[in-house]
């Protein structure tokens, strides 16, 4: 093409959006205005080759023939231009969605995706829609090509499911066991079921089996199958259901399910990908609009909510593990906050809404491009302290279960992550408020003490996976940190026995870098004059080691000269 030749329609740039399932308007007339008039939404006469319009303001008049692919009314992809507005929109299933220009716009091409038959009430794949992919061969799964919908005949379904409902559904509460199981149910007799079914029931099978697997001492519970097995089987179903590019509330569940291993395991590189197109999806379906505008029932717009939330607590998640911004901003959502009853399940869910609501704004304040003042730390500290009063129950009844135990010693832990989230600061600027270091002191302290009675009272061993989405290296090396910037304090003591009492309870295979921890604590013990009872010495590794090898959030501050 010649450099003075105008570019026409088709050679300019076109980004493929991932297909929203919405019906679409079929459109059987031609396109016969010219490029130019389209573009400026004026009437064409058509004369050819330059209409009257183009003649008059002496612009290139180009005819171009859109080539246009059949939509279904299930979706397909589709090519949109980059100044797309959003609007609100009627699917199919009569539920209102909200698209946005800015959500989610990506190129999905080359997958290997299976997509379900237009039409179909099921979404088993390998029946109506084959899979691409090789059988499904994975510690104990096995079945043959394109058969993988099989699994539902499994009896191990059923106890994963079971175990799901009893130890996870209390921190992930996002999916309807009543409804898994009636779904279930189709599926072995060959009756329709929601749209990702399949993907939502196998993506339950992997939590549960992480669950299972981490409660060491439930050896006859420990499903048959590798909890690898089952998110290799989830995440081909997920492909087969056209997720991401086609996701409904059944495949965003168990895309939600699939990212959380990276933040259970306490990996210290995990891959926040899924979680950015878990957000992506979830925005696509309108969950970051509160559902009382989609004219819903009570029912439907609570579990949409309870939706939103945990994945806006994943969210909090991965910032706290990387020191990243958050990808959900408190302006680009109005989802109401969930009102809890008498339910205990429920309390958690609240006491999870808002400490993760006020982490996130503690990104914002404290450790984003503006510097704080001492305003701001107040106020966040009172906003803080509100929410400890109100959630934080010290109350030991008698009559509680194993459930109600960990749910309150839960909601004590993330009120007490998020105080000295607030308060570490203070180790890197000696500006800080003078209270902030008693005030992350102490929640440490009470962290890794309720951490300690969950990991080793046999009662909460079913709940050991979930425990495990606390860090308490973190909260461990900020005591060492401030031995060391505080030498023969009055809290010494009584730290030093903590930080003992850390590392004679947990071993080096709890993190990957135990040794630094090891320099950290040699560090502390040298500080204070004490005899160093660590392998670790103070080599050229261990000189350097500091909080900020458990910490980048603490690593990113950089407000050390302030003015408050």
């Amino acid at each position: 093409m010649s450099p003075n030749k105008p570019q026409s329609s088709s050679d300019k740039p076109l980004i493929r959006r991932l297909s929203l399932n919405r019906p679409k308007l079929s459109r059987n007339r031609e396109v016969q205005a010219c490029h130019q008039c389209r573009l400026r939404k004026v009437k064409c006469d058509q004369t050819r080759p330059r209409c009257e319009n183009c003649q008059i303001h002496e612009r290139a008049c180009i005819y171009t023939q859109l080539s246009r692919k059949p939509d279904s009314r299930q979706g397909g992809d589709r090519v949109i231009r980059l100044n797309q507005q959003g609007h609100l929109n009627t699917t199919s299933e009569s539920q209102a969605r909200y698209y946005s220009s800015s959500s989610w716009v990506v190129d999905v091409d080359g997958t290997n995706a299976c997509r379900p038959p237009v039409g179909s009430g099921s979404d088993r794949c390998g029946k109506s829609g084959e899979l691409s992919a090789p059988p499904t061969q994975q510690g104990g799964l096995e079945f043959p090509d394109g058969q993988a919908h099989l699994f539902v005949q499994l009896a191990e379904v059923d106890r994963l499911i079971h175990w799901y409902s009893k130890y996870c559904h209390l921190w992930y509460p996002i999916v309807d066991i009543p409804e898994i199981i009636i779904s279930l149910e189709n599926l072995r007799h060959n009756r329709s079921s929601p749209v990702g079914s399949l993907a939502l029931i196998a993506a339950v099978c992997f939590a549960a089996a992480c669950s299972a697997n981490a409660s060491c001492d439930l050896k006859p519970v420990v499903p048959i199958s590798t909890s690898s097995a089952w998110k290799g089987l989830a995440d081909q179903l997920l492909s087969c259901n056209g997720y991401p590019r086609q996701p409904n509330l059944n495949t965003v569940r168990a895309a939600f399910l699939l990212a959380l291993p990276s933040v259970a395991d306490g990996r210290m590189h995990p891959d926040p990908g899924p979680v950015c197109v878990l957000l992506r999806a979830a925005q696509s379906l309108g969950l970051h609009r509160d559902p009382s505008s989609f004219n819903l029932s009570p029912r439907e717009m609570d579990s949409r909510r309870v939706l939103w939330w945990a994945i806006h607590g994943l969210d909090v998640a991965y910032s706290v593990a990387h020191a990243l911004p958050p990808l959900i901003h408190a302006t680009a959502t109005d989802v109401q906050i969930i009102e809890h009853n008498s339910i205990s399940e429920r309390k958690l869910i609240g006491t999870l809404i808002r400490v993760n609501s006020l982490i996130s704004t503690i990104f914002q304040t404290v450790y984003g491009i503006r510097q704080p003042t001492g305003k701001d730390i107040q106020e966040l500290d009172e906003k803080a302290n509100t929410i400890c009063t109100d959630e934080i129950s010290t109350q030991k009844l008698p009559e509680m279960n194993a459930a109600e135990k960990f749910i309150t010693m839960s909601q004590r832990m993330c009120c007490y992550k998020m105080l000295f989230i607030l308060h570490q600061p203070y180790l890197r600027s000696t500006q800080w408020p003078q209270t902030s270091r008693q005030k992350a002191l102490t929640a440490c302290q009470n962290y890794i003490n309720d951490y300690l009675m969950g990991i080793t009272d046999p009662e909460l061993a079913p709940y050991r996976w979930i425990l495990g989405h606390f860090d308490v290296i973190h909260a461990c090396a900020i005591v060492l940190q401030d031995l060391i910037q505080h030498p023969g304090s009055l809290e010494s003591t009584g730290m030093r026995s903590l930080a003992e009492t850390c590392f004679f309870t947990f071993s080096s295979d709890s993190h990957p870098d135990w040794a630094k921890l090891e320099a950290l604590g040699s560090k502390a013990w040298v500080a204070n004059g004490w005899t160093c009872p660590f392998q670790q010495g103070l080599d050229s590794l261990g000189a350097d080691a500091s909080l900020s090898d458990w910490d980048p959030l603490f690593a990113s501050f950089i407000w050390e000269n302030m003015l408050l």
